[in-house]
């Protein structure tokens, strides 16, 4: 892996990471925040980064179409439920995370196509 594919990896995750951080503040309507916190998030980010990529290039090798997609949406969303929700105080914990997963996502896909289209950079590959 050369290093300009690695930092943009890095930057990825980053930027992943912030849009959870977004996300689950909206949801649980607190933005305060701790380094446990963070790692999780970062941990959240991480899989985002790797398995939507790899579960959507599964689905495609196998001629699923979107069923790899849809699949790397549900390892988000338990991901999301039990690495991020149990730090969060909200009523219902399955509901938060679907929502978290659900705004994290539509933010990842609008991010995305303003890089293509402002930097011509594609930021999450295979998106």
């Amino acid at each position: 892996m050369e290093l300009d594919s690695l930092l943009l990896m890095c930057a990825t995750v980053a930027i992943v990471t912030f849009v959870f951080y977004v996300a689950a503040s909206i949801a649980n309507r607190d933005w305060s925040t701790n380094i446990y916190y963070v790692l999780r998030l970062v941990a959240v980010a991480a899989i985002a980064v790797f398995v939507i990529p790899m579960f959507r290039s599964i689905g495609a090798e196998f001629d699923l179409g979107d069923l790899g997609l849809l699949l790397s949406f549900v390892v988000l969303i338990v991901a999301v439920r039990f690495l991020i929700v149990d730090e969060l105080t909200v009523s219902d914990d399955w509901l938060s995370s679907i929502g978290i997963s659900l705004i994290g996502v539509i933010m990842i896909f609008i991010l995305n196509e303003v890089f293509v289209r402002v930097m011509d950079i594609r930021m999450f590959a295979n998106i």
